[in-house]
């Protein structure tokens, strides 16, 4: 006997979930509700029986294992859905194109998109006590150094005690460049590179820049949800930054880009069907692909691809990118990324792997979300343990 079974668009599988559509996508990645693609290659399709037993066993029961612990929290700085990214309500992918880092920073703190570039300084003394911490663990990844830098300004001393979030970051922000190596003098972006390239092209500066907008918030990521928790026990501003650039630091989450590095180089090295087989064909994940909330593809890779387009030297790389890409979509469904599109800007750029990008873009969403965090109750977030 065949088994028809009826499949249901996404509206009508969150609605008779009672979930958000972010809530459905988390379902499907975690394992508990099945995704299939329509005829059309772009709408998602789910299966209304399955639908249906998992809203069924929520009305009667708590399931037996979560994987993962939802946390609903009410926030005005980033709305994001299966098509777009707004930050304060501007669609994010127009904003990379022609707004600066600096500009998109100050949005996400103040709510006011500056006409112009803001300057952005800090005291000396402030940089010295950086300095001197940034060159004790130079050892450590950059990440790490970051960190570290973060943890010296917590706290009194230096005049770097603030109560806002915002000017943490944008203190943090304004030293990161020099942490890394980079000039004391420039634009966020023009700093960063040159931590890296000793003359970087002005397409490459533009392409970081554009990277930086595309990556500066995300919701609540895991590691922004690490700095609300710091400011919910009432951390200071520097010390909940510290605990977002722990966060971002694990390869699952900022470290990322690394991964699909690696899979452009053996792409160079072996071929486009290759390095897509070499994960494939032995279950792996294929880094850069696939996105739990951007089921018709990730509105930022388009932005950052095009302006990895226009390095000079990129051809190599753009044909390596354009290759995995076909290779993989001629093997599964999942579209790319952010993560291939940093990739390919790492690669296209001559930056190392892990030249930490997503975390100095990330420390602007980190201060606008502990402001907001800071006007609510404080200690709201707990843990519930179950025994084993």
């Amino acid at each position: 006997m065949t088994v028809m079974t009826t499949m249901i668009g996404a509206t009508e599988a969150a609605h008779l979930l009672g979930v958000s559509k972010p809530t459905l996508y988390a379902y499907v990645s975690r394992g508990l509700v099945e995704r299939h693609t329509a005829i059309d290659g772009r709408t998602s399709l789910y299966p209304r029986d399955q639908i249906e037993r998992l809203a069924s066993r929520g009305r009667t029961r708590t399931p037996t294992e979560r994987p993962s612990i939802d946390v609903q929290i009410t926030s005005a700085i980033t709305r994001l859905d299966d098509t777009e990214l707004r930050y304060r309500d501007h669609d994010v992918a127009e904003l990379a194109r022609w707004a600066s880092f600096e500009q998109v920073a100050e949005l996400l703190w103040t709510g006011e998109l500056p006409g112009d570039r803001p300057r952005w300084s800090v005291g000396a003394e402030t940089v010295r006590r950086c300095d001197r911490v940034a060159s004790a663990a130079d050892f450590a990844p950059a990440v790490a150094r970051l960190g570290a830098c973060a943890q010296a300004l917590s706290g009194d001393g230096a005049g770097t005690t603030s109560s806002s979030g915002a000017d943490a970051a944008r203190t943090l922000a304004t030293i990161a460049p020099s942490v890394l190596g980079g000039p004391r003098r420039g634009t966020t972006a023009e700093r960063v590179t040159k931590a890296f390239v000793r003359r970087p092209a002005p397409e490459l500066v533009d392409a970081v820049d554009r990277a930086l907008v595309l990556l500066a918030d995300h919701e609540l990521a895991t590691s922004t949800l690490a700095v609300r928790v710091a400011c919910s026990v009432r951390a200071d501003p520097f010390g909940a930054l510290a605990a977002g650039l722990a966060a971002v630091g694990g390869p699952l989450h900022g470290g990322a880009s690394a991964e699909t590095v690696a899979v452009i180089d053996l792409a160079d090295a072996e071929g486009a069907r290759v390095a897509v087989a070499t994960y494939l064909d032995h279950g792996r994940r294929l880094p850069g692909f696939g996105h739990s909330v951007y089921r018709r593809g990730d509105p930022r890779v388009a932005p950052l691809l095009d302006a990895v387009r226009a390095i000079p030297g990129s051809d190599r790389t753009n044909e390596l990118v354009d290759g995995v890409i076909g290779e993989a979509g001629r093997r599964m469904a999942h579209l790319p990324n952010v993560d291939l599109a940093l990739g390919a800007l790492l690669h296209a750029g001559g930056l190392p792997p892990d030249a930490p990008l997503f975390a100095v873009a990330r420390l602007a969403g980190w201060g606008a979300h502990f402001d907001e965090e800071s006007t609510e109750r404080p200690v709201r977030f707990r843990g519930l343990t179950r025994l084993r």
